[in-house]
């Protein structure tokens, strides 16, 4: 039976919104994530495996801050107190190619700037959190495997920047300085 466009559709017909779970969430973020990785190299590494292109510290590099830009979207999408996000990696130095190379370190580290701290951002992020780490492990890879949490948020402030205060100094770091991803 056609239905006539210019008749608004019944109830029945109505289509219900579809709601995304958290999971599905993670699911493309990872997915989005590994996509933005394999871009940064050439032919031959993109054909690799998963699991082989997984014991790459410059894959994995890429895939943490593909990680970070869209959680950072995630996250500002879902408060509209976030302020800035930044990425950063304590285990990138300027001397990164003098000394010996750090281990794997699959933690996404990001300042999260809010107007002011709340249990809701927290829950939020744990939640967020949580369901990252569950799809994390199920990559090929030693080190994600037996992840325990795979983001590491730092709620910061505007006093906080203000007055240079715990990490809120990283942004005006001269060695460490971290990434504004949203």
């Amino acid at each position: 039976m056609a239905t006539n466009i210019l008749q608004p559709p019944t109830k029945q017909e109505t289509p219900r919104p579809s709601v995304t779970s958290l999971q599905e969430v993670a699911e493309t973020i990872q997915i989005d994530a590994l996509q933005y990785a394999h871009t940064k190299f050439t032919q031959p590494i993109r054909a690799a495996g998963l699991a082989e292109v997984l014991q790459r510290n410059d894959f994995i590099d890429y895939f943490k801050f593909g990680l970070a830009e869209r959680i950072a979207k995630t996250l500002a999408a879902h408060d509209e107190h976030v302020q800035a996000i930044y990425y950063f990696d304590p285990n990138l130095s300027s001397d990164s190619e003098t000394e010996a190379p750090a281990p794997l370190d699959p933690t996404v580290n990001l300042l999260v700037h809010v107007e002011s701290k709340s249990a809701g951002h927290v829950s939020f992020i744990a939640a967020l959190d949580k369901a990252l780490t569950q799809q994390a492990r199920e990559l090929p890879s030693p080190i994600y495997s037996s992840l325990v949490s795979i983001l590491n948020p730092i709620l910061i402030t505007a006093k906080d920047v203000d007055q240079k205060r715990g990490y809120a100094a990283l942004l005006s770091s001269l060695y460490l300085k971290p990434r504004r991803v949203w």
